[in-house]
């Protein structure tokens, strides 16, 4: 039983897979915050290089640092949900095992939820480097968003979405935890959907400061997100294709906008936006639909 004094503020989930080129320095990254009072969760995904020797040495030596290792590869959507299952303090966030954070995060993120109780993410500017750590450049995430209609917020969140850098901000676990977090691994873009439900429920502030450094290298997941087999293998840790994922998608937004608490008008706006990024894509839905009637490789025919 984990007692009141024990409880972290801020729990971090680390999700690895072969992550010993950067383990280490975003360990460290996140180790060398301001704000102490956080519990630094790593979950590898049955590793078969060194990074199991990397996160126990560092953990050693500090206590906030909890190490889990799966039997098996769960795929990413597995090993963040995963993350998340073992967090227990009121503010979470998830940190990629080749990102770096300034130091300051976790301060400003806490401070900023604290003082605006309708936000429920805050995260700093983003900064994109390379596989050296070089600076690419600076990435506006431009999700600041913070009107109190919930469909206002979730239309604008499909006008602006690009890169997912703001999940590496802090959220309010009790919040994130409404939502279908990052899927069972039969979907692209689970981070994206995520969000999106996420909107539904509170505000995102952006803070002015750069605050995490995404690095871009051809190792990551969000290298080629139009390879779908890629993106398979990445969020499922299989080989078959997705099953009429853009289907599965907007269902879930709509199942989201019956349940959550919200004005009867509010709830028809989110619903007829839906409804109307179906339109938009219902290539995708048409592709979807072929591809149910295709055969799958070994079937009998």
């Amino acid at each position: 039983m984990i007692s009141g004094n024990d409880r972290p503020t801020i729990s971090v989930g680390m999700p690895v897979y072969n992550g010993e080129r950067y383990v280490e320095s975003a360990l460290r990254s996140v180790l060398d915050q301001t704000f102490g009072d956080f519990e630094l969760i790593v979950c590898d995904n049955a590793s078969t290089d060194r990074t199991r020797e990397i996160v126990r040495d560092l953990a050693a030596g500090d206590r906030r640092v909890r190490y889990s290792c799966n039997e098996r590869n769960l795929g990413a959507a597995g090993n963040y949900n995963h993350a998340f299952a073992l967090a227990r303090g009121p503010y979470f966030r998830w940190m990629n095992a080749d990102d770096l954070i300034e130091p300051d995060l976790h301060a400003l993120c806490y401070r900023a939820l604290e003082e605006h109780p309708g936000t429920v993410l805050a995260y700093g500017r983003t900064r994109l480097i390379d596989s050296d750590g070089r600076v690419i450049g600076d990435y506006d995430d431009n999700l600041h968003l913070r009107d109190s209609r919930p469909s206002a917020r979730f239309r604008a969140f499909f006008e602006q979405v690009g890169l997912t850098n703001v999940i590496y901000g802090l959220m309010r676990r009790d919040v994130l935890g409404r939502t279908s977090l990052m899927g069972n691994g039969r979907m692209p873009a689970a981070d994206t959907r995520m969000m999106a439900e996420l909107i539904l429920l509170g505000k995102f502030l952006e803070l002015e400061p750069v605050l995490f450094y995404r690095r871009m290298h051809v190792d990551a997941s969000s290298w080629d997100r139009a390879d779908t087999e890629r993106q398979s293998t990445f969020w499922g840790n299989t080989e078959n294709r997705f099953i009429a994922p853009h289907w599965r998608m907007y269902g879930g937004y709509i199942r989201r906008a019956l349940a959550y608490p919200m004005l009867p008008a509010e709830r028809l706006r989110v619903i007829r936006h839906i409804f109307h990024l179906m339109y938009w894509g219902r290539g995708k839905l048409a592709s979807d639909l072929f591809g149910l009637m295709r055969p799958r490789p070994g079937a009998s025919t």
